[in-house]
């Protein structure tokens, strides 16, 4: 049965991949700061590493003190506290107010870009330390609960902004237990905090210096792994590069040798083995005279009608075939000599197993951006391991089998155009099986690089 060519495409639906190799992608390497404007303070030091900051100060300074993130909101947990301000923070009419004295510290943090220092609203002296990395305001640390009476004038009292009477009085405050607080002078404080800011410095870029060294180490191996997949896929295609030049070994000898048993033929009258010889002698000259590695549909069909020819001579009327390929895909890009094995394949398992024989299709069409080729029998649908038991093992010791050689295609469409690309197969029970070829249009969308690209637009 001859080729039937159509005017317009077919879309045919989609395929899922079941590949295992994936061409890897490179990426230039890059050293560069923190983004801190994508971290909070938690994400760029970990809860537990505030934690161990904040007990450092707390031992070296004799301080309570609480971590907060940049809306003023703590994100550890508290250090040193005393009773009394345990009791507050406790305390369901006092709790909001003691998160409101600390979300004022680290409001003043924020716009004063130094340590805060003023009275909460109980009559404790409190610092609030803004936690300030290369610019960016992340959050602070709040600490303090100091008993102190020479305080100046200028220093802020929240008792005068949040602590109402009504609110002292419902709440039942044991002012008493301050007395079991630490009292130090103003000076003592002020040095006490300068201590704590210089700390906090410190710790806070080493670090970050250690975050930093962490992503550029992790960043190396990412590179060293792609470029070990950069290796492996280049391997590859030298593996199959050298598979092609031993399978393609000394091609004009065997096309002479067919020529001259087909002439030996001719004069022997044996009028059907010269056909076979010369379709065959055709059949390798398109095979190994052109070593493109793509060519035009039409070619790559042109090809696969001449194999189902010769296999037509040798079975008869036990073989049918069809190739539709709609008129406007004629001159679309094809990896060559990619479909004869799974028309050999078919013919295998469409007539072999069956006794009146089969028929064999080949279809090409799109879906999207792709080009899609299905290759269908109507066999009596077994699957690889049913075929396995019927054939036996079709690889011989020079691996030119079929199930080989179907391997060998499938592996290379998904090297060439990724895991996606991966060759499907259904298979329906006494229907037939149907694989298929799926690969991108537009083959520079698809193909890796350092491969030959036909179909780049210029």
């Amino acid at each position: 049965m001859k080729r039937q060519i159509y005017s317009e495409g077919s879309n045919f639906a989609d395929a899922q991949s079941t590949a295992d190799v994936c061409p890897p992608v490179r990426a230039e390497k890059q050293h560069s700061p923190v983004d801190l404007n994508q971290f909070d303070i938690v994400h760029l030091f970990g809860k537990e590493k505030l934690e161990d900051i904040q007990r450092t100060i707390s031992k070296v300074t004799g301080l309570a003190f609480v971590t907060v993130d940049f809306k003023g909101e703590p994100v550890t947990e508290a250090t040193y506290f005393s009773k009394f301000c345990w009791c507050m923070r406790k305390n369901p009419v006092t709790e909001q107010i003691c998160w409101s004295s600390d979300a004022y510290g680290a409001v003043q943090g924020t716009i004063r870009k130094k340590p805060s220092v003023y009275f909460c609203p109980c009559g404790l002296l409190e610092v609030a330390i803004p936690l300030i990395v290369r610019g960016h305001y992340l959050g602070g640390f709040i600490g303090g609960q100091v008993v102190c009476h020479d305080a100046p004038e200028g220093v802020v009292h929240l008792d005068k902004i949040l602590m109402r009477p009504d609110i002292q009085q419902e709440a039942n405050i044991d002012y008493e237990l301050q007395d079991e607080m630490t009292k130090l002078t103003y000076d003592q404080f002020i040095n006490v905090v300068d201590l704590a800011a210089m700390i906090i410095n410190q710790l806070t870029e080493s670090e970050l210096a250690k975050f930093e060294k962490s992503r550029d180490e992790k960043r190396d191996i990412e590179e060293l792994e792609r470029e070990i997949d950069e290796l492996r896929y280049q391997n590859k295609l030298k593996s199959l590069e050298i598979s092609s030049m031993n399978y393609a070994r000394h091609p004009q000898f065997i096309i002479n040798t067919m020529t001259s048993i087909a002439n030996l033929a001719i004069v022997e009258g044996a009028e059907e083995t010269s056909e076979a010889a010369i379709k065959f002698s055709e059949y390798m000259k398109s095979l190994y005279l052109d070593r493109s590695d793509f060519w035009t549909m039409e070619k790559e069909l042109d090809n696969v009608e001449l194999y189902l020819e010769i296999q037509k001579i040798r079975m008869g009327d036990r073989l049918n075939y069809s190739i539709e390929l709609p008129g406007n895909m004629r001159m679309q890009r094809i990896p060559s000599n990619t479909l004869p094995v799974f028309v050999e394949q078919a013919i295998i398992h469409g007539v072999g197993l069956k006794e009146e024989g089969g028929t064999v299709l080949v279809r090409v069409g799109t879906d999207g951006e792709d080009v899609v080729i299905y290759v269908e029998d109507d066999g009596p649908g077994y699957t690889n391991e049913q075929f396995e038991e019927i054939y036996g093992r079709l690889d011989n010791n020079d691996s030119c089998g079929v199930s080989q050689s179907v391997e060998v295609m499938s592996r290379r469409m998904r090297i060439l155009f990724g895991r996606e690309y991966d060759v499907t197969t259904e298979v329906t029970e006494g229907t037939g099986r149907r694989v298929c070829i799926r690969y991108p249009k537009y083959l520079d969308e698809g193909v890796r690089q350092n491969v030959s690209n036909p179909n780049r637009r210029r």
